[in-house]
């Protein structure tokens, strides 16, 4: 039986060497540009820098969490909150599993370490089908999840407002 560590960091927390490894995670296993791109077929890579800017800047309430298996890094989440019409919106910015790790739950169990009591809504920027069918298990189920998606992925009016740059 494998030994699955999570943790979670709010922005201040996270150390340049957290980001060193969660740029190494996200690099070697987040997937290709595509066709009509700049780079089709290259790995997409982030730095370090890219993710300290990107996704936990200094004017957001944003997060962070990783799981370990057997204490080696397998996966990560970046999130921010924000408050949107009296109601807390928890958006997940970035979630990447190691490859060799897929299919065993971390995605979920990531996102679930990231739910909060107080939040009334989430969502995940991402199109690629195994993050939101971890979204939907992780908050509250594939019904409740798309209807979330569908009040909120009003773009001209929950979207811009979110403090992350995407």
């Amino acid at each position: 039986m494998e030994d699955q560590y999570y943790q979670n960091f709010v922005s201040n927390q996270v150390t340049d060497d957290m980001l060193e490894k969660a740029a190494k995670l996200f690099s070697e296993n987040y997937g290709t540009w595509g066709r009509g791109s700049h780079s089709p077929g290259k790995p997409v890579k982030l730095g370090t820098r890219q993710l300290r800017e990107q996704y936990l800047p200094e004017s957001a309430a944003t997060f962070y969490a990783k799981v370990s298996v057997d204490g080696k890094l397998a996966g990560n989440a970046f999130a921010c909150r924000w408050e949107h019409k009296g109601k807390t919106v928890c958006w997940v910015t970035q979630l990447v599993v190691d490859k060799h790790y897929r299919g065993r739950g971390l995605a979920t169990g990531l996102l679930r370490a990231l739910r909060l009591d107080g939040d009334d809504s989430y969502g995940i920027m991402s199109s690629h089908p195994f993050a939101c069918l971890a979204a939907a298990n992780s908050f509250g189920g594939v019904r409740t999840f798309f209807t979330i998606c569908t009040h909120f992925l009003n773009f001209s009016h929950t979207v811009p407002l979110m403090p992350a740059a995407y």
